[in-house]
């Protein structure tokens, strides 16, 4: 063979490496109807390739998978058309945790398609089922390294039929739901399958072990010959009529409200990548409660955001700064602590105006309150530049505006801004991310600073190193934002702002145990926080050592070391103790094991029991949660938290804090359910009950019937009743 010759063979044979590498779908259009019945047997399909040879994710990876999956993908000129013929080969029931939208892909048999229709490797969209056809859809932000945001509802049909050697999907996904330039000729994809009973993730394009299946940048490409066309005319109406009844036992009338309310939703597409969302007069009262818990920091918890209005795109505002520093917090708007304020108005721009850059624009109007609160103005603006592939650059600026009557109060405001930067790595084993903002009020302030960087290395034999620095200046006030360390108690029950400088570094080894081992992986982990003020003086420290370990069944052990150490700058009164500890130096060390058993069964559960010291005392801690499923349609919850602070002086008290929770969740069909929570907490002296009748009668149009009642955990005395009646529909125009 000659030279010549060896050299075109060697370049033959390293691009079809690189092509196999790439794993590239060419997309050709149907050439027939489709009908979403989850029955494979429309002639279009017959002309369609299926891709096949899934790779596994877990508990192994670069492995075949066992459970075996094809997928077949065509288009028509309104909806992508995804098929998927996914093989049972072992004899026990499929595992289906809920019949409710929006399950968790990890912990049931499903088949999920991940697209990221720009080709860069930052956002996406996820839609996934289950082998009774309930949907579950979201948001892929930050290149997919979290998962899927399942707060985001789409409009897509998808049917399955299930029998004893496999159960099939067909879904189609109208274009109007996808995000996507018609200039594009390539997307990213992925398809994942999740096999229950072998306790078996795998994927078409295959993604190391330790890296979620949502990251993009293990993705293959979608290859269109001709692009889909820009989306017509994309504008929804969502109406809704509701009306409550509250009364309110604590006031000395006993006070009954009728509140009837209307408002109306609109979706607008100006683009196929660009969103218009407007509210007026908006209604939250559908919106599940908060998870109560048992709180014994010093400083104020943060609870997911769950009103739609302030989800779509909300890794453009809600992700600025880090989970500590967040200069915009969506919870500011419309709460006053526990007194709500009506929102009157809202508008959101959102998406995407070409492959480069990204934007979002928010704002909000409150009504003023008599005695609580005036009304507000609250607007954020971002924007957001790819400058590589998956990274990004980006400018925000938020503001608070009060008025007084129909004019803006000009010494009464906070104004916010700064730069971001995120970076992640093509093999995704390097992420990165820092901060530089800037806050104002009309004190015009000094030391109003705030910036931070942190970077993660990951790889895929199981090593997992993070560290980071935060610097808040004293005068970084961010009244839309959620900055719990900075803001302390006095002892005269003032809030003082301390500054702080904060470096922190995790991570661990896992050791990943070969084929035929019950045990998946074991190995170190470590997690150490120290803060400073910004002349280096000691404020607080905390270091962790533990062991972790997870088996082929899916049951996990982990055992944790922790000792901190504090300065405590003002006396602290613990809620539900009778002093506050003084001032001074404290060092407690706490051991704790956490254990969940086998979630794959019917009954299944997590643990933890730990034992240590508090403040000047000590403290006992158990957590219990135990989960029964029955069948398909029914899931029955129970959870218990207890806390004992003892061995302190008699000043103290001697409390012993129970946290009781109870859930009921049953399914009539996938359109009709009923949730029910019970909650019962001693430190906060509140059980409360909050029962969800929910019909989603129409796509995306639903009818709900909530009832709340909140009474003292002593002799459960009613403090507030309420029951709530709301219905909305979607009109497509």
């Amino acid at each position: 063979m000659t030279n010549a010759k060896r050299y075109i063979l060697s370049i033959g044979l390293v691009t079809l490496c690189a092509f196999c590498y790439a794993q590239v779908i060419s997309i050709s259009k149907a050439k027939s109807k489709i009908t979403i019945d989850g029955i494979l047997n429309d002639n279009a399909w017959r002309s369609v390739s299926s891709l096949k040879d899934f790779k596994m994710n877990f508990p192994r990876d670069s492995v075949d998978a066992r459970s075996k999956t094809e997928v077949k993908i065509t288009y028509d000129d309104k909806n992508l058309y995804i098929a998927a013929i996914c093989q049972k080969e072992l004899a026990d029931d499929f595992v289906i945790t809920t019949m409710r939208r929006d399950f968790d892909f990890s912990e049931n048999d499903a088949f999920a398609v991940y697209i990221d229709a720009f080709n860069d490797a930052a956002n996406g969209l996820g839609f996934a089922v289950n082998p009774l056809g309930v949907q579950s859809d979201g948001l892929i932000a930050n290149g997919g390294v979290k998962g899927v945001t399942l707060n985001w509802d789409g409009q897509w049909q998808v049917e399955t039929m299930r029998s004893s050697t496999n159960w099939t999907v067909e879904m189609a996904i109208p274009f109007k739901t996808l995000r996507y330039k018609s200039d594009i000729k390539n997307w990213r994809i992925n398809f994942a399958r999740n096999d229950r009973s072998r306790n078996e993730i795998s994927t078409w394009k295959a993604v190391p072990r330790g890296f979620k299946v949502t990251t993009l940048s293990f993705m293959g490409l979608l290859e269109w010959t001709t692009p889909p066309k820009k989306n017509g005319a994309n504008i929804a109406l969502i109406p809704y009529v509701a009306g409550a009844i509250n009364k309110d036992f604590e006031s000395a009338e006993s006070l009954v409200s009728y509140q009837p309310a209307t408002g109306i939703d609109a979706k607008i597409g100006l683009s196929s990548s660009l969103n218009l969302d407007l509210t007026i007069n908006p209604d939250f009262s559908q919106i599940e409660v908060d998870r109560q818990v048992i709180n014994l920091q010093r400083f104020e918890l943060s609870f997911p955001e769950r009103r739609i209005f302030f989800l779509e795109n909300s890794d453009l505002f809600a992700k600025l700064g880090n989970s500590r520093v967040r200069p915009f917090f969506s919870r500011r708007i419309g709460g006053v602590g526990t007194e709500p304020v009506p929102v009157l108005f809202g508008a959101r721009l959102s998406g995407k105006l070409n492959k480069d850059w990204r934007i979002g624009l928010m704002t909000t109007q409150t009504e003023g309150v008599t005695d609580v609160a005036k009304a507000q103005n609250y607007t954020v603006a971002t924007i957001q530049r790819r400058v590589l592939e998956g990274s990004t650059v980006s400018a925000f600026i938020t503001n608070r505006s009060a008025f007084n009557g129909n004019n803006i109060d000009k010494n009464d405001y906070n104004l916010t801004g700064g730069v971001e930067m995120d970076f992640r790595s093509k093999n995704g084993e390097i992420s990165a991310h820092g901060y530089l903002h800037t806050a104002t009020t009309q004190e015009k302030l000094g030391d109003n600073f705030a910036f931070g960087a942190k970077a993660r290395y990951r790889t895929q034999q199981g090593l997992n190193i993070f560290l980071g620095i935060d610097a808040i200046g004293e005068n970084y006030i961010t009244d839309l934002g959620f900055v719990p360390r900075l803001y302390n108690t006095d002892e005269n029950g003032e809030s003082v702002r301390i500054p702080y400088l904060q470096v922190r570094t995790n991570g661990g080894y896992r050791f990943y145990q070969p084929e035929g081992s019950t045990l998946v992986y074991w190995g170190p982990t470590y997690h150490f926080d120290i803060y400073t003020n910004k002349d280096f003086d000691f404020q607080e420290s905390r270091a962790d050592l533990g062991i972790e370990m997870e088996f082929i069944n899916s049951t996990a052990l982990k055992v944790e070391a922790t000792t901190s150490k504090i300065n405590l700058l003002f006396p602290f009164t613990l809620k539900g103790l009778e002093t506050a500890f003084p001032t001074g130096i404290y060092t407690n060390i706490f051991l704790e094991a956490k254990y969940n058993t086998d979630k794959r069964r019917r009954l299944f559960g997590e643990t933890s029991i730990g034992i240590g010291t508090e403040y000047n005392g000590q403290r006992a801690g158990f957590d219990l949660g135990l989960n029964w499923r029955y069948k398909a349609w029914g899931l029955f919850g129970f959870s218990y938290e207890y806390q004992n602070l003892y061995q302190y002086e008699s000043v103290y008290g001697n409390p012993t804090f129970h946290l009781l929770g109870s859930s009921l969740e049953i399914a009539f069909t996938r359109d009709i359910n009923w949730t029910t929570f019970l909650q019962y907490n001693t430190q906060n002296d509140n059980f409360n009950i909050n029962s969800r009748f929910r019909w989603r009668f129409h796509p995306m149009s639903d009818f709900f019937l909530v009832y709340t009642d909140n009474y003292t955990t002593d002799i459960l005395n009613v403090k507030n009743r309420a029951v709530v009646v709301k219905l909305n529909y979607w009109f497509n125009l």
